[in-house]
């Protein structure tokens, strides 16, 4: 057992030193939904590039039941519910750099997507 140990950790170990990075398709941004609000509530992302935001919403005791992204200057939004404790995945292309939002259905808890 040790001498087949000692022949495949090093190879898992040349492995992972040496094989190119997968690519990744897109930029995986989380967001928690908690008592204080989105946290973080400033996020960057790429201009022109997949992103996926994925909220999660971790208390009841928020009007953040439901979240809206602006996603251009055209002031195109997406709105998903935010069930408790399950993961939301919005998956959006940024047009071009500059400062979006990101809101609870009411707009009274809210988050800054700066798009570079």
């Amino acid at each position: 057992m040790k001498k087949l140990l000692a022949l495949i950790i090093p190879a898992i170990l040349a492995g992972s030193v040496y094989a190119d990075p997968a690519p990744k398709s897109s930029t995986r941004v989380e967001v928690t939904v908690t008592k204080k609000g989105f946290s973080p509530d400033n996020i960057t992302v790429p201009a022109m590039k997949p992103v996926t935001l994925v909220f999660t919403r971790k208390t009841d005791e928020t009007c953040a039941k439901s979240v809206i992204v602006t996603t251009g200057d055209d002031k195109k939004k997406i709105e998903r519910e935010l069930p408790l404790d399950k993961p939301v995945e919005i998956a959006v292309t940024f047009p071009k750099a500059g400062t979006l939002s990101y809101s609870c259905g009411m707009g009274m808890t809210s988050g800054v997507i700066s798009v570079q």
